[in-house]
This record gives C-alpha cells, sequence and structure tokens, in this order.
C-alpha cells in the first residue's frame, strides 16, 4: 500500500523537514510506501529551493489561490492508495501513520488524528465543532449567556475524543491532518476554491456528512500541530477567517438561522461566569480534576486541554500569547462532571 502525503506549502522550509521525517519514518514502521507532494504557494524562488531539502518526491509550484486549491492541485498528481491532507507544520509521533491508515481504510470516510500540542502529549488541540445549524446556535447562546451546566457539556465532549481508546465517531475533523482512500477522495471530489483559506475543510465535510459520510478521530494517531506558522505572516487572517464564515452560514444554513445568529452573536465578550484572577497558569492551586479545559473565551468554547492531573499542565504557558486566558478543573463524579474551580488570568 502507498501513502501519498500533500503538504500545501507557503514560507513553510522551516517545518516541513520535520513533517516529512516524521512522516517517512513511521511509514516505514507501518509497513507502507510513502509518497510526498508538495504544493508550494510562497511564490519565492528561494523558498522552493528551500523545499528541496525535505526530498519530497513531487513539489508543485503554483500561485497562491489558497489551501481548498493546493489540496486538489497535489491531489490530482498524488499516486497513493490513501491520502493525508496535511499542514506542513506537524509531526507524526510513534504509531501515527499505521493507526490513521488503520481507521481510513477501515470503514470511516475520512479519519483524523488525535492532535497534541506538545510530544509528550500533556496538551490536546480542540477537539472537531460540530457545524450543524443547530450546533452553532448552540454555541452562540453559550457564549451570550455562559452557564455550568453548558461548561458541563463542554467538558463532556472535549473528555469523550480526548479520552477515547479507539475510533471516536465525530461530527467533523480538524484540518491540519485529513486521512482518506483515493476511491473515497474521488467519490466525495474537490474542496471548494473560493475558500482562500479557513472552512474550506469544513464545508467539505459538512457535505460529506449530509450524505452519510461517517468522520472519526483515530486516538491513537497522536499527531503534534504548532499551528499558525503561516497565517502568523498574514494580518489580514482575521478578516480571511470572518469572511469564510460567513460564506459557509450563507451556502449551508437557512436564512432563519442565519438571521437568529446574528442577532443572537454578543457584540462584545459577555461577563457571564465568575473566574478567580490569578497572575498566570502557574499559580492556579493543586486541584484534584480528570480535565483541565483552557481558552481564550469565557465559554470555553474551544478549548486546549489536558487530561488526569492535579496541576494544569505547564505547556499552556507556552502558547498564552498577550492575551486574557480562562481555565476551568472539571471531575467526573458518578456519570456527571463537577467543575472544580475557574481561574483567569492575562498574559503579558
Amino acid at each position: 500500500m502507498k501513502v501519498s502525503l500533500i503538504a500545501v506549502c507557503y514560507h513553510s522550509s522551516q517545518v516541513l523537514p520535520g513533517c516529512v521525517r516524521s512522516f517517512r519514518r513511521e511509514a516505514a514502521a507501518a509497513g507502507v510506501v510513502p509518497e510526498v507532494v508538495v504544493v508550494e504557494h510562497s511564490e519565492d524562488d528561494r523558498e522552493a529551493i528551500a523545499l528541496e531539502a525535505s526530498e519530497p518526491d513531487t513539489i508543485l509550484r503554483q500561485p497562491n489561490r489558497g489551501y481548498a486549491a493546493g489540496l486538489n492541485t497535489g491531489a490530482g498528481v498524488a499516486t497513493g492508495d490513501v491520502f493525508f491532507l496535511a499542514n506542513p507544520d506537524i509531526e507524526f509521533l510513534g504509531g501515527s501513520v499505521a493507526a490513521l491508515v488503520d481507521a481510513a481504510t477501515g470503514g470511516a470516510t475520512v479519519a483524523g488524528p488525535q492532535l497534541l500540542w506538545d510530544r509528550v502529549g500533556e496538551v490536546f488541540l480542540p477537539i472537531p465543532d460540530d457545524p450543524s445549524p443547530r450546533a452553532e446556535l448552540v454555541r452562540t447562546l453559550n457564549r451570550r449567556w455562559p452557564t455550568c451546566r453548558a461548561l458541563e457539556r463542554v467538558v463532556e465532549q472535549s473528555w469523550e475524543v480526548w479520552s477515547a481508546k479507539g475510533p471516536c465517531r465525530v461530527p467533523s475533523l480538524r484540518g491540519p491532518l485529513l486521512a482518506l482512500g483515493r476511491d473515497t477522495a474521488s467519490r466525495l471530489g474537490p474542496m471548494d476554491e473560493d475558500y482562500f483559506l479557513y472552512y474550506e475543510e469544513t464545508e467539505w465535510l459538512w457535505r460529506a456528512r449530509l450524505a452519510g459520510a461517517e468522520l472519526v478521530v483515530a486516538p491513537q494517531s497522536r499527531v503534534v500541530h504548532r499551528w499558525g506558522h503561516s497565517t502568523r505572516r498574514n494580518n489580514e487572517s482575521a478578516a480571511v477567517e470572518e469572511r469564510s464564515r460567513i460564506r459557509f452560514f450563507d451556502r449551508n444554513y437557512p436564512k432563519p438561522y442565519r438571521a437568529l445568529l446574528g442577532r443572537l452573536a454578543p457584540k462584545t465578550e459577555p461577563p457571564g461566569l465568575e473566574f478567580v484572577e490569578v497572575a498566570g497558569p502557574q499559580e492556579i492551586p493543586v486541584t484534584e480534576t480528570d480535565v483541565w479545559l483552557a481558552s481564550l473565551v469565557n465559554s470555553m468554547q474551544p478549548s486546549i486541554g489536558g487530561l488526569g492531573t492535579s496541576m494544569i499542565p505547564t505547556a499552556i504557558e507556552e502558547i498564552a500569547g498577550v492575551d486574557r486566558w480562562y481555565a476551568v478543573a472539571a471531575m467526573r463524579v458518578n456519570s456527571r462532571w463537577r467543575l472544580q474551580g475557574r481561574w483567569t488570568w492575562q498574559t503579558s
């Protein structure tokens, strides 16, 4: 079996080597033949030359028409039985390729890995959001009027994915890495290239789900993603994301839902629940807990987090930029979640 890694690059020569090395190492361990297809969007001769150091099988240079266009181009020339559609700023940990191939060929339509911030797996990245109109309405209500019960539901949803021991069915998947069979890719068709960045895979997966696709996270496939290496270069990334979000809503949500979401969306961050002010995450007391969540919004959607430790994961400090952060600790008691504490801090 051949597995094709299709990586779309934009000034990615510093991160691509680690991605390719780890992919080839894990492909060898899995007993599959690796193929690396790089789609170069930097429009920079020096960058293209630098990417050759990673020794991809194919480099395709084209004007930067967006992530979806890059993946579509790469999929058009890849020769593998399984496609890995990837950001270049990922690293495959032990057993990750084998587990992802097993999921993608074992009944799942599209599979994704357990995404981590760090190699030791101390911090999990946010679980996939359900893109359905009803789920978006629930998230909007929770952002406007946060409640303890809503936080408990967020904890439960995160716990289900982060603690899973086998393939975990999910309503959508995160875009840094998606795995699917070649025939499946042909059946689902290309991503919409009118999305320059953000929401291209959301809509693609949403339409697949409506057609009966089974989307799963393969938890034994553990992949590190240091997100944002290309979007940090783009000062307009927030505006691009907002345009893509509106486009997704306009194309996929009934007009009454769109109108309701517009009326309910908070214009500023609501006061919501009370959080104890601390100087930083290191000041949060030792707390008996099963799940930690940390987020930039007090509704805790989306959240990074950790499992099974009495102290908030130290790697969270690496993630925190100049922002206000919120953290929640929760303990599972008799199949229910009990919030053990809520804290907030401002990073400088």
